[in-house]
């Protein structure tokens, strides 16, 4: 029986993970994880939820070795600046992606491309701050 399990999930597992490896899976968990924090952080700055969310198929070619969340975290920095200064309201929803496109900000989401080694900070705090 569990020779059958082993062939059924060796078999499955891969096609379920879209070809990728346990270690980028563990990655992306862990990035996961840092994401759900800091938006855990910035909802209590902001007094309200703020989803937030990775957007995966930006990332194609992250460096391995770079955290895409720590990328994205001034940015998440930037909401918390406008929520002190009792602007609540203007960011409901966040993603964090990988593309190098900066800050944008849509009908409360807003989504920051960040690039390797970014802060992303005062590039969002200009965009969400003059609204």
């Amino acid at each position: 029986m569990r020779k059958a399990v082993f062939i059924a999930l060796s078999v499955l597992l891969p096609a379920a993970a879209g070809g990728q490896s346990l270690r980028d899976l563990r990655a992306q968990d862990a990035e996961e994880r840092a994401l759900a924090r800091e938006a855990a952080y910035t909802s209590e700055v902001c007094g309200r939820s703020i989803e937030a969310e990775i957007d995966w198929s930006s990332v194609r070619d992250w460096p391995a070795d770079e955290s895409l969340v720590d990328a994205c975290n001034g940015a998440l920095g930037a909401v918390e600046t406008i929520c002190r200064a009792g602007r609540r309201n203007v960011v409901h929803d966040f993603e964090c992606a990988g593309d190098g496109s900066g800050p944008s900000l849509s009908g409360g989401t807003l989504r920051y491309g960040a690039s390797p080694g970014g802060n992303g900070y005062a590039a969002t705090l200009a965009t969400i701050g003059g609204r």
